[in-house]
């Protein structure tokens, strides 16, 4: 049970997720002081939800940051980085008993708010604004996932790799954090990666200045 501190602490900093955009303050504070959660920390390594797991839960990083990865048949694929006030666990909700879909683990310390289905449940139940708030959430993710499809949907790695940078640009500006991380993305090696990016570059679809790739040419189907 959430304390009158903890309400205090962390009322205003969950107004920023997408969970409580447009919720008064107030009423967030409220909430917390009555609803059924918890604050846990996790270790660097640790996992806040693998493949294994059936508990039915949602989660808000407060701080720190994650990584989620998926096995695929061609290895195991980065999805992407949760950091502070993302959430997490939305797949284990209102599924029954059954098993998550990806791992979740922490690249440094995290601490999060630790929401049972219940609460969630009753969450959504009495707020419509949380309400509407989840479903667009929900949507997000759906579109997120239907890009990483079609990417996967290319004959070659170029062709894939170019429409992933189409999708995750913001603009024509791809920000690479990491190479490895990119590689795992698309289930291939890094040097498969840089042939790629190599080819895309002498086609004069893209140019690379240090970690940032432009996009000159979108990807044509």
């Amino acid at each position: 049970m959430s304390t009158i501190l903890d309400a205090e602490r962390y009322a205003g900093q969950l107004r920023k997720t997408v969970l409580f955009e447009g919720v008064p303050e107030q009423t967030v504070r409220d909430w917390l002081l009555h609803a059924n959660v918890t604050v846990q920390t996790f270790e660097t390594g640790a996992f806040l939800f693998r493949r294994t797991d059936t508990t039915d839960r949602l989660g808000v990083i407060l701080r720190g940051s994650a990584d989620v990865s998926r096995l695929s048949e061609d290895g195991l694929m980065h999805m992407s980085t949760l950091k502070r006030n993302d959430l997490f666990g939305a797949a284990s909700l209102f599924g029954g008993d059954m098993s998550y879909v990806t791992d979740i683990r922490c690249i440094e310390p995290v601490r999060a708010l630790i929401l049972p289905e219940e609460t969630v449940l009753s969450l959504l139940s009495e707020n419509r604004t949380v309400l509407l708030n989840y479903l667009r959430y929900l949507n997000s993710r759906i579109r997120f996932l239907n890009r990483r499809l079609d990417a996967f949907s290319k004959n070659t790695v170029s062709a894939r790799l170019m429409s992933f940078l189409t999708s995750e640009a913001n603009g024509r500006l791809y920000s690479v954090k990491s190479y490895t991380k990119l590689s795992e993305s698309l289930c291939v090696s890094r040097a498969t990666l840089y042939r790629a990016l190599d080819t895309l570059e002498s086609d004069g679809k893209i140019r690379r200045e240090n970690k940032t790739i432009i996009i000159l040419e979108d990807y044509e189907s």
